[in-house]
């Protein structure tokens, strides 16, 4: 209820009652521990504990502490008829009146019983034949339902189940209503969010980080789903009744001895003792046992609302509920039910003798009524006269009454020395020079927004670890974004590159499923290739992936079949990024070589296909672990080159520049590109990094002579075409490009669209297999250009013109129906992979493989280490050679840096109608049947 405010009229002297209001208020320090406190009867007339009361409820609003005030209000008392409905009103009073940010005080306990009450009431009038009232609320129209229900009901086990489902409906009721028939303030899910967010979303946030942190960010996000989910079924649970069995469990407990029935061994029994329980006075409704159980469930939400702990720490609250009385009239039936509500609650305290934080102060008119007051509550151990207000003046030291008080109670258990302490208003003066006394203020630690702030701030570091892993990692903690956005790391084929790689990298990732599913004995080999593009590369047609996406295919045809085969071990293949042009193969080469030392399984690497400065920087670092590696498209003189001589852990499959430059010159001057070339400009990369160009042109340059060579370096794609308009005023009668596919398309267009007197003859290195891969068609269609290239394998090779009778490879034969399972038979050309690399990705998995299978089996079944694939690939045993499909397979001495020896090189053209024929083989191609051809000596 609202309160007037005093006229300040000899407000000074209430000064020391005020002080001692405070100190009763005051709730100590944990480590002080909660003690009851007195009843605070203020005696005087209508006026001076009006005043008194008053100035009770300005403190309790001051400093926010929850209060109620019973006031001299008629319209308001009148209604106050039975200790029920005063409860009603303190209850919800209390849990009105409370600090900002606070938790409203609940009495979920109090609310039952007078639900029960109300469900009994109406089953006495419908026994007594009497009609339904007129319905103030839903709630009581369905109560009145219930009611009737149980009434009809034979059986208490039906009774059970009826109640059950009423109490269901009936959701969590936290406060009651003001008036019977009333819906009460129904548990929301606000009111449960400050004892549940904070800890509940803190945990969820500490959990997903540590899991993004640790594990990947599907195990973050599947963690806080969880967590979110517990929280809000919490939440949804706390404000149902279905969890009543054990919030109601007081009211089976020891401590509840107020009403038991012989159904009270669980709460539904106890609920229908209560509603069965028959009226023995129609004119007063509530027996002494149920005004017991009122009071001491009213004193038990309390006790529950300020109950320490660690998990409620952080909700403590330094203020105890005060029930303010004023004087009432001797007419009015609250003042009766005020006196009975005072005498219940001490004498539940006299029977439990336990803590409660409830303080009243309790008004009357002169000593009389305040000593029959104090003989219903006393506990005869100390003198417990009226005192006046100057008794309670504040002194330098404190009051001395407390003091003495407070020194009385510690030789006491509960209760204390006396139960009562009345103040005589309107004599003697309490004022003084010193300050009002003023309770301990609230803790930092106990303000309510600090489980919020924590909260938010765990929440937030938690957010940006999750973010930064995110940010950091394409797949968590195995593919990470690097500085220019490309991602790079190691993945088993689950993390899809770039969508050109799409189809294939499942295609590995199902078959590395399935040799762990197996549980068959395995080894792994880490695959290291430039499987993205750079994020400037804005034209999709220019991603030149053919290389990349063929060397993994032919990877996964020889997983395949030769875990199709049975063979053991199987064979797993690990997928390591280093990112377009090899710019991150040092970093990744760590990655293979942390990886390597953690695995025992994996025992080689393939690829390196790039020849360039970083890739020669991941080869040493590679070496650094003893893993063999074998290179599939990597031509530069000096792959594998120590300053002690070449690594003896890499191993080439592919011919080098020298080799292929030596065939380029002398098929070039000896006609076999069309008319005897006497001059060349040579085209090449001239920067620093990229190995391959400028090497492959320097070897050119010596096997031409002593023809006539025109060198036109580039050190910028954006170069070309001007090397192009050089070279064209004065044409050589070969164009000899050594230079990248990157840059091939700027090449052909510039020299298709200039006068370069005459249709112009280029004579191309194997780095161009890839674009030709993509844009045959195109080129053929380019009448101005006649090109010739040396890929590193060709189908064009396999026929009987160049391999005789031997029957094609079988690689050849997998190689069109597993590229058009993975991409569609009508699928483009730039959108299939490279056939040529193909087959160098799959010569170098069956070279690793065929070497552990025979490891394998030599030594009893015991898995191969890299240590022992590394002896078998230098030291190879005796019998046939393998038969790859770009050749036979077996490598030379370190010193040559195990190069295959007479590996063949093949000079392709590009026909017309876009298709290749091979012009010339040299090297052994096949054991036996190959045809001649002219190759230099």
């Amino acid at each position: 209820m609202t309160t007037g405010h005093t006229d300040g009229q000899g407000a000074d002297r209430l000064e020391g009652l005020l002080g001692l209001f405070e100190r009763l208020r005051e709730r100590p320090t944990a480590r002080a521990g909660d003690r009851l406190r007195p009843l605070l009867v203020t005696i005087g007339s209508a006026v001076e504990t009006r005043q008194a009361a008053h100035a009770f409820v300005e403190r309790c609003i001051a400093d926010g502490g929850p209060y109620a005030h019973v006031a001299d209000d008629p319209g308001h008392t009148e209604r106050l008829t039975d200790l029920a409905v005063l409860l009603r009103h303190l209850s919800r009073q209390l849990s009105a009146h409370h600090r900002r940010f606070e938790p409203a005080l609940r009495f979920p306990l109090l609310s039952m019983v007078v639900w029960l009450l109300e469900l009994r009431r109406m089953r006495i009038r419908q026994e007594r034949g009497e009609g339904a009232p007129d319905f103030a609320s839903d709630a009581q129209r369905e109560l009145w339902l219930l009611a009737g229900q149980l009434h009809a009901a034979d059986e208490d086990s039906h009774r059970r189940t009826l109640l059950g489902r009423g109490i269901l409906r009936r959701r969590q009721i936290v406060v009651p209503a003001e008036r019977p028939g009333q819906q009460g303030r129904i548990a929301s899910v606000l009111s449960h969010l400050e004892q549940v967010a904070p800890i509940g979303v803190a945990a969820v946030a500490l959990i997903s980080a540590t899991a993004a942190s640790t594990l990947d960010l599907a195990a973050a996000f599947l963690a806080a789903g969880v967590g979110s989910s517990v929280i809000l079924g919490q939440v949804a649970a706390r404000t149902r009744d279905r969890a009543g069995r054990r919030r109601y469990r007081w009211f089976t407990s020891p401590t509840q001895t107020y009403l038991r029935g012989n159904r009270s061994l669980d709460f539904l029994g106890f609920a229908l003792d209560v509603i069965y329980r028959e009226e023995a006075d129609p004119a007063r409704p509530l027996d002494e046992e149920l005004e017991r159980l009122l009071v001491a469930a009213f004193l038990q939400d309390l006790r529950q609302a300020y109950r320490r702990g660690v998990w409620r720490a952080t909700w403590a609250r330094v203020r105890y509920p005060a029930v303010v009385v004023d004087l009432l009239p001797e007419q009015s039936p609250a003042r009766a039910q005020t006196r009975r509500f005072v005498e219940r609650v001490e004498e539940i305290r006299r029977a439990e003798e336990r803590f409660d934080p409830l303080v009243t102060a309790l008004a009357v008119a002169d000593e009389r009524e305040a000593a029959a007051l104090a003989d219903a509550v006393r506990v005869p151990l100390a003198d417990d006269d009226p005192v006046h207000l100057g008794t309670l003046r504040e002194t330098p030291e404190g009051m001395p009454f407390w003091a003495t008080y407070r020194a009385e109670q510690q030789r006491a258990a509960v209760l204390g020395t006396r139960r009562a302490l009345r103040v005589h208003t309107g004599r003697g003066d309490g004022s003084s020079p010193e300050p009002v006394h003023r309770g301990r203020r609230r803790p930092l630690l106990a303000h309510p927004a600090l489980p919020w702030l924590a909260m938010g701030a765990i929440l937030a570091a938690s957010v940006s670890v999750i973010s930064v892993q995110t940010v950091r990692y394409c797949d968590p903690f195995t593919v990470a974004h690097a500085t220019n956005g490309e991602c790079v790391g190691i993945t088993d084929g689950s993390y899809v590159f770039t969508p050109r790689l799409a189809a294939v990298e499942k295609r590995i990732e199902r078959l590395n499923d399935d040799v762990l599913n197996s549980g068959k004995p395995y080894v792994t080999l880490v695959y290291l290739g430039a499987m993205t593009t750079d994020p400037q590369t804005r034209n999709p047609q220019a991603d030149l992936l053919a290389g990349i996406h063929g060397e993994l295919v032919g990877l996964s045809i020889a997983q395949e079949r030769h875990n199709a085969a049975s063979g053991l071990p199987r064979l797993r293949v690990l997928l390591a990024n280093a990112g377009s042009r090899f710019r991150y193969a040092r970093h990744i080469a760590d990655l293979v070589r942390r990886r390597a030392a953690a695995d025992p399984t994996l025992v080689a690497a393939v690829g390196f296909g790039q020849s360039r400065r970083q890739t020669s920087e991941a080869i040493d670092v590679i070496s650094k672990s003893a893993l063999p590696m074998i290179g599939t498209t990597n031509t530069f003189d000096g792959t594998g080159r120590l300053p002690g001589g070449f690594s003896p852990y890499y191993f080439r499959l592919a011919p080098s520049n020298a080799r292929l430059a030596a065939h380029a010159a002398f098929w070039a001057r000896n006609g076999q590109t069309g008319a005897r070339a006497a001059t060349a400009d040579v085209f090449y990369d001239a920067t620093t990094d990229d190995l391959y160009s400028r090497n492959l042109a320097e070897d050119f340059v010596r096997a031409f002579a002593p023809g006539r060579v025109r060198r036109l370096p580039y050190s910028d794609p954006s170069q070309v075409p001007n090397r192009i308009l050089e070279a064209c005023q004065n044409p050589s009668d070969l164009f000899y490009y050594a230079g990248r596919s990157d840059e091939f398309r700027s090449f052909i267009n510039r020299l298709a669209n200039t006068d370069c007197k005459g249709r112009r003859t280029v004579l191309a290195g194997d780095e161009v297999t890839k674009y030709v891969s993509d844009n045959a068609a195109e080129v053929a269609r380019t009448d101005s250009i006649r090109l010739f290239f040396t890929p590193l394998a060709a189908r064009e090779a396999w026929v009987p013109r160049w391999v005789g009778r031997q029957p094609l490879q079988l690689f050849y034969s997998e190689f069109d129906p597993v590229v058009n399972a993975l991409v569609g038979r009508e699928t483009a050309a730039n959108g299939r992979p490279s056939r040529t690399h193909a087959a160098l990705g799959y010569d170098a998995a069956r070279t690793v493989i065929s070497v552990a299978e025979r490891i394998y089996g030599d030594q009893g079944r015991a898995l191969p280490t890299a240590a022992a694939i590394l002896s078998e690939l230098t030291e190879p045993g005796a019998g046939a050679e393998t038969q790859g499909a770009t050749g036979l397979l077996r490598f030379g001495p370190r010193a040559g840096g195990h190069q295959i020896e007479h590996k063949p090189v093949l000079l392709t053209e590009l026909r017309t109608d876009g298709a290749l024929m091979v012009v010339a083989v040299c090297g052994r191609l096949v054991s036996t049947g190959q045809a001649g051809a002219p190759c230099p000596r």
